[in-house]
């Protein structure tokens, strides 16, 4: 609902190709591996905060608060990181399909929108599945840190598909049909500094709330890089819908592995 015609259509593929992708639903289970790390036992723990002087632990529990939910954010990043390589090579489910993309009259960046929104949505799903989990197991999820992971959700969403976009563009590669999780090593490359930004935002937003003393400038800088990424992604994809047109061709002989007469 609330949306065209065209955008539905190419969301209901997308959402077909990806219930249908075995490593897909593999990748929905790895998530649990960080609760199961969580589970094991520590035999450093017992002796953590030993020597600390009194100063420096007071400031290191006074930064604690201010940065309660990172564990949660860096979770919901790490299910952002698994599908990365689905973001980047969000061209390989459609192999043939691509002839079809290339001739329907649908605007380019309603396609790259409709790739997103799965994307997202497979991300979101499987963020709230493992926060879900750990709540069950650890119960240690408070209102706040919740507020922080919901903040982090659109940033991450913004900032991995805009890039997704970008990486599949440029760096297109042919899988073969259950093989569809990869991607080009120069797009893992360029991931890199994309995942520094990702960690280093929720970063900034305890820091700016610890320096000032205020959960509530916390969150505000928090609110102000999600409104940023949420402005920024209508122009940019724009772009990309264009950038889309003129680069078609080459994306489909590289999914399809054979060159057009």
């Amino acid at each position: 609902p609330f949306v065209s015609i065209e955008l539905n259509a190419v969301i209901e593929k997308e959402l077909r190709y990806a219930m249908r992708n075995a490593q897909l639903r593999v990748l929905g289970v790895m998530p649990l591996v960080l609760i199961a790390v969580r589970l094991m036992p520590s035999r450093w723990q017992g002796g953590r905060g030993r020597g600390v002087p009194p100063g420096l632990a007071e400031h290191a529990n006074s930064f604690a608060f201010y940065s309660e939910g990172m564990m949660a954010v860096f979770g919901v990043l790490y299910v952002f990181m698994l599908l990365s390589s689905l973001a980047c090579n969000s061209f390989a489910f459609d192999d043939g399909g691509m002839r079809a993309l290339i001739l329907s009259p649908v605007e380019r960046r309603t396609i790259l929108i409709g790739k997103n929104v799965v994307i997202a949505l497979i991300a979101v799903v499987f963020a709230l599945l493992l926060l879900l989990v750990n709540q069950l197991v650890f119960g240690d999820l408070t209102i706040r840190a919740i507020v922080f992971v919901l903040l982090c959700l659109p940033v991450f969403a913004v900032l991995m598909t805009l890039a997704g976009n970008w990486l599949s563009m440029r760096f297109p590669k042919r899988l073969k049909f259950g093989k569809r999780l990869n991607m080009t090593g120069m797009a893992g490359l360029l991931l890199l500094p994309l995942f520094a930004l990702m960690v280093l935002l929720p970063v900034v937003a305890a820091a700016a709330g610890y320096l000032a003393q205020s959960l509530v400038v916390k969150y505000a800088t928090l609110a102000l890089f999600a409104g940023a990424a949420v402005a920024l992604y209508r122009p940019v994809v724009a772009s990309q819908g264009r950038e889309l047109a003129r680069r078609e061709q080459e994306i489909l002989e590289t999914v399809s592995g054979q060159t057009e007469a």
